[in-house]
């Protein structure tokens, strides 16, 4: 009988490592730090807040417009601050890179935001999910911070493209 349950949770073991490693769960982050050739704009909603159901509702929200082609671009955040310092509250605009601010018309309630172009940021990118790549994109950043002994202005700017790899920029001082 435990020989059968060895066996059995060996399969398991297996199938869940292999999903993992499709999904890119044992890639490892690629950081390099350079300068924004040109503006990032997104198309989405702000929320601040500890993250509750409305956050995670605006997520939903957003996917769901990507999804459907209203709002066309790559998936992706700007962060306004370091939850981890800030006592877990979020300041977010969660939406869609889009390429300009003209080429589409936005939902009710959505607006533009943009980083600047010419912001000396840190880059982090690996090829995973969307689920996977933020828990390994945050470490990745702030180990090379800490490594290079850089300062953040803690704005932190994601993209998760389906067809490239994700990538999250943090703002340097």
């Amino acid at each position: 009988m435990s020989r059968w349950f060895f066996i059995i949770g060996g399969v398991l073991l297996s199938v869940f490592a292999a999903v993992y490693a499709y999904l890119g769960g044992f890639a490892t982050a690629q950081v390099e730090q350079l300068t924004t050739p040109q503006p990032i704009y997104l198309a989405g909603r702000y929320y601040e807040g500890i993250p509750d159901q409305n956050f995670a509702k605006l997520f939903s929200q957003t996917n769901e417009l990507y999804r459907a082609g209203t709002l066309k671009g790559t998936l992706g955040n700007i962060y306004y601050n370091d939850p981890e310092k800030e006592g877990q509250e979020v300041k977010a605009f969660v939406g869609v890179v889009v390429p300009d601010t003209t080429s589409q018309q936005l939902p009710v309630g959505y607006s533009f935001r943009a980083l600047p172009a010419g912001q000396r940021v840190l880059r982090a990118r690996v090829k995973a999910s969307f689920m996977l790549a933020p828990g390994k994109l945050y470490p990745a950043l702030k180990d090379a911070v800490k490594e290079r002994k850089l300062q953040t202005q803690s704005v932190f700017v994601e993209q998760f493209p389906e067809d490239a790899p994700s990538e999250m920029l943090v703002v340097l001082k």
